[in-house]
C-alpha cells in the first residue's frame, strides 16, 4: 500500500507540474504584448530571388507567420506537413508566411531542395524581425486576422490553424 500511494503522490505531482506549465504558457501567450496591435510589415528577400513585404495585401486573407531556422527539430517536422497540405490551408482563406531567421538564403534554399518542398521562405538574416516581433526563439507562430491585427502568438504548431485567429 506504501508503494502504490508514493506512485500515486509522484505521478500527482507530475501531472499537477505539467498541467501549470501549460497553463502558464497559454497564459504568457494570450498575454503577449503584441496581441491586439497591427502586424508590422517589412521589405525582406525571400528565397526565391525576390524582395517582397512580410505581410504585404492580405487580399481578405489572414495570415500566419511562422519564424523557423532549419536546425530547429520541430520545424522540420511541420514544415513538410505544410508543404504538403498547402493547397488545403489556402483553401480555408490562411496565408502561410515563412521567415527564417538569423540564416542565409543559401542555407535556406538548400535546405528546401534536400527536402523537395516547394515552399518559399523570407530571409531575416539580419535577425532584425526578432526585436519588432518580440521573438523568444523558434518556432514562432503570430496569427494576423483579415485586417492586419494580431490575434494570437504560439510557439508550437498547432493541428487546427483556422482556430487560432481567436486569442486564447
Amino acid at each position: 500500500m506504501r508503494l502504490k500511494e508514493c506512485v500515486f503522490l509522484v505521478l500527482f505531482i507530475f501531472s499537477s507540474s505539467e498541467a501549470w506549465a501549460m497553463g502558464h504558457l497559454s497564459v504568457q501567450a494570450s498575454n503577449d504584448p503584441l496581441i491586439g496591435k497591427s502586424a508590422q510589415d517589412f521589405m525582406l528577400t525571400k528565397t526565391d530571388g525576390k524582395s517582397g513585404m512580410l505581410i504585404g495585401p492580405q487580399k481578405g486573407k489572414e495570415v500566419i507567420l511562422i519564424f523557423w531556422a532549419t536546425w530547429c527539430s520541430h520545424c522540420y517536422e511541420e514544415l513538410g506537413a505544410i508543404n504538403d497540405g498547402l493547397a488545403s490551408i489556402e483553401e480555408k482563406g490562411i496565408k502561410i508566411k515563412l521567415v527564417d531567421v538569423g540564416e542565409t538564403k543559401e542555407d535556406v534554399k538548400n535546405y528546401f531542395k534536400q527536402r523537395h518542398m516547394k515552399l518559399v521562405s523570407f530571409v531575416d538574416e539580419d535577425s532584425i524581425m526578432q526585436a519588432k516581433y518580440h521573438l523568444i526563439g523558434v518556432p514562432t507562430l503570430i496569427f494576423i486576422d483579415k485586417k492586419g491585427i494580431i490575434r494570437n502568438v504560439t510557439h508550437a504548431f498547432p493541428s487546427d490553424y483556422e482556430n487560432y485567429f481567436s486569442v486564447r
